[in-house]
């Protein structure tokens, strides 16, 4: 069994493990999967990230959105390739895969196939066979398609310079870049990255990097990058942030040399619609940010509430409410399969199709 990109089309590997008699524990119903599957996966990235996750989620519940994603995934077309004989499960060994997920740290995070998973579920097709979906695939290989049409056919995981669309097509050890859509091997910390430069591995930061300049950043762990102290200095430019709780808010300017003053302050400091200044991650009270001008006016605002579904985006993390993305510059929620949308970040499949509504994405279409 593949053990995918963690992401919305990466998110069903195990969709198909329903109750089965013959393994070796409690078998799983397939109605039961999701949740659990959502559960062990978010399990993995707080064990890898640890408190600075939530920082990233910016409020949103993980499971739940992560049960939507698998749901609106390949998820709903799996019990048919079991039917047919394409995909093989013993229920009874997947709570064992599912602990082995959510047991995870962040140097197991590129590995593609646990022993618990591969024995709980796999594919039947083997190299060169016909194929939709990458778990119908034997052993370590993929679905992919040259021509973007289905079917594709069962190809051995990808080597590093191999273009590829997610992780997951990758030999273990390996990430698809975002900037080149090749396999690469990951950097440590303390090495550069991004803008020309490999991605950082699982649980570092690329911090310092100019995206303008195309300049790259430094990798970092969480524990260089997350020191700064209450009232203590920070600068989200050199990648020198704050503890958990804090903010590290842009506080004063010098005028010679130009240079803007960064603090260390509380987060949730300002209370709602008073007078504040921006700060990463916003120090604003809960349900809302620094709303800030431009030019000079850009290192003043006022903390104003987070934007809702139809409204213009925010900025920083706080662009749009929970549950809701930034689509065209407009507060979207996410939606389901079947639903109209105008972006593939508006849906949960992270898909959306040609006749403008969401909808699973297939490796080979």
């Amino acid at each position: 069994m593949q053990e995918r990109n963690w992401t919305a089309s990466g998110l069903v590997l195990l969709a198909a493990l329903a109750a089965c008699g013959g393994g070796d524990g409690a078998s799983v119903p397939l109605a039961d999967l999701p949740p659990k599957l959502a559960d062990s996966l978010c399990k993995a990235y707080q064990n890898c990230y640890g408190d600075i996750f939530a920082l990233f989620l910016g409020g949103t519940d993980c499971v739940a959105v992560t049960e939507k994603r698998i749901n609106n995934g390949t998820f709903p077309l799996l019990q048919g390739k079991i039917d047919q004989g394409k995909v093989h499960y013993d229920g009874g060994k997947v709570q064992a895969c599912l602990d082995s997920y959510g047991a995870r740290t962040c140097a197991q995070m590129l590995e593609r196939d646990s022993p618990e998973c591969l024995a709980a579920l796999d594919g039947t097709v083997t190299l060169g066979g016909a194929c939709d979906l990458d778990d119908e695939c034997k052993g370590q290989a993929l679905c992919k398609s040259s021509n973007a049409t289905c079917p594709g056919q069962c190809t051995s995981l990808l080597v590093a310079g191999q273009a590829c669309a997610k992780d997951g097509d990758c030999q273990s050890g390996l990430q698809c870049s975002t900037e080149t859509q090749l396999c690469v091997q990951p950097v440590g910390a303390d090495e550069p990255c991004e803008n020309g430069s490999p991605p950082c591995g699982p649980g570092l930061l690329c911090l310092g990097k100019d995206d303008a300049k195309k300049t790259p950043g430094t990798c970092r762990t969480t524990a260089q990058a997350f020191v700064g102290i209450e009232g203590g200095s920070c600068d989200p430019a050199l990648g020198l942030l704050c503890k958990t709780g804090l903010a590290c808010v842009a506080d004063s300017v010098t005028i010679t040399p130009l240079a803007i003053n960064w603090l260390c302050m509380r987060a949730g400091s300002y209370a709602a619609n008073a007078a504040c200044k921006p700060g990463f991650p916003d120090a604003c009270a809960s349900g809302n940010y620094c709303k800030v001008g431009t030019g000079l006016l850009a290192l003043t605002g006022t903390c104003t509430t987070i934007p809702a579904a139809g409204e213009a985006c925010g900025t920083g993390l706080s662009q749009c409410q929970p549950s809701a993305v930034c689509v065209l510059g407009v507060c979207q929620n996410l939606t389901q399969n079947g639903v109209s949308c105008t972006g593939d970040a508006m849906c949960y499949s992270e898909k959306c199709g040609a006749s403008g509504g969401c909808e699973a994405k297939l490796p080979c279409k």
